[in-house]
């Protein structure tokens, strides 16, 4: 299998951004994104404020349950402003980038290195994004399912929403419920467009990165012939690579801790409703859980892939015929092997490095806070015996 173009690998991206009202191609912001925007920002006061209300009640398996769909709502808004500020340097990266891919595609050594990583990531995002329409499909419609299984069995008609929220008016009659089903579900595919356009592109701009890194460790490690000349190229390189990991660190850290902060809720809250909920909520929690692990083993694996292969660039110098170079050349391997001490990472604005251990961190943040809420919390029946 060839490996796709780098056209190939951004269509989604540029599809998505162009739904979004913000093309990459220019700086032109159509009216669609402030529309799209502004009815997701209303979607989140609407469901912040259902959410408020029912913070002085006793019933911590309703917050759990309505917490997932605040936060990914959240989630989506803050990652998605954070993007927009970083347009035009993800337009200079995105360019860099297809330079390098026309690099590698004109080498059949560098292409074969490569070449899996990068069919990888491109099957990676193409089923984390079915993953993502499906879950969005599930809790979108199934709605429509049990207002139909409800009138069915009672001759009732069940005004039911997706989404629990506020609006200033009832939603017990046809027009009413309908407008705001409308207006539900239209935000929640607004939030799928958006968290899912952010990790293909993180997850693409990561991989291109590391591939040239791999590309330098083998050039490196396997260097015929040491001399200044050769060990200056390789080292401009490297400089030229590590320069492109700071612009993908400068665009994605805000996003990095957005998923940080806010994925340990959305764990420990869906396994608090996996565990204690009703069996009807089984199938959108599985989905959902999936979805956010998913979200966050990608965050992780693609940091820890930039970690380990710029680190490996020292090991690489070290294992090269630098016995063999004059003094000149060992000097500049020296350089190379002091360089990669100082590994490039992702980061979430500083406090967290991007990588297995973040994951792993943020696994035991929920653990920690599902703990505590079955610790605490009473089911409906135990509090009416009592």
């Amino acid at each position: 299998m060839e490996i796709p173009t780098f056209e190939e690998s951004f269509k989604l991206i540029k599809r998505n951004f162009w739904l979004s009202g913000i093309p990459l191609e220019n700086t032109k912001t159509t009216i669609r994104f402030f529309l799209l925007y502004i009815s997701l920002l209303l979607m989140i006061i609407e469901e912040t404020a259902f959410l408020v209300s029912k913070i002085s009640t006793e019933d911590l398996l309703k917050l759990t349950q309505l917490a997932p769909c605040t936060c990914i709502g959240v989630l989506s808004f803050l990652k998605f402003s954070a993007i927009c500020f970083k347009r035009q340097k993800i337009r200079q990266l995105a360019d860099m980038l297809e330079q390098l891919h026309a690099d590698i595609s004109s080498d059949v050594n560098k292409k074969t290195l490569v070449k899996r990583n990068i069919i990888f990531v491109n099957k990676l995002i193409k089923y984390y994004t079915i993953l993502n329409l499906i879950l969005i499909n599930v809790y979108n419609f199934s709605t429509l399912v049990f207002i139909g299984i409800h009138y069915a069995n009672t001759k009732e008609m069940l005004y039911r929403l997706p989404y629990a929220l506020i609006v200033p008016f009832s939603t017990d009659m046809w027009p009413t419920w309908l407008l705001i089903y409308i207006h539900s579900i239209t935000n929640g595919f607004i939030c799928v467009l958006y968290f899912t356009t952010i990790d293909s592109l993180y997850c693409i701009m990561t991989s291109y990165i590391f591939c040239n890194f791999i590309i330098i460790n083998n050039e490196l490690r396997y260097l015929e012939t040491i001399n200044p000349k050769t060990l200056t190229n390789i080292v401009k390189k490297h400089q030229y690579t590590i320069k492109l990991s700071e612009d993908l660190e400068d665009i994605f850290t805000a996003c990095n801790l957005f998923n940080v902060l806010i994925g340990s809720l959305e764990i420990c809250a869906l396994g608090f409703n996996l565990t204690t909920g009703d069996w009807a909520q089984i199938p959108g929690c599985v989905l959902f859980l999936l979805s956010v692990l998913l979200q966050i083993l990608m965050m992780s694996f693609f940091g820890e892939n930039i970690l380990r292969e710029s680190t490996n660039v020292g090991e690489s110098a070290f294992f090269s015929k630098w016995y063999e170079a004059d003094e000149r050349s060992k000097k500049i391997i020296l350089y190379i092997m002091t360089r990669s001490h100082a590994p490039q990472k992702l980061t979430a604005y500083k406090f967290s490095v991007i990588g297995y251990g973040s994951f792993i961190k943020i696994i035991s943040t929920s653990w920690s806070y599902f703990t505590i809420l079955k610790t605490v919390y009473t089911p409906p029946a135990e509090v009416q015996i009592e």
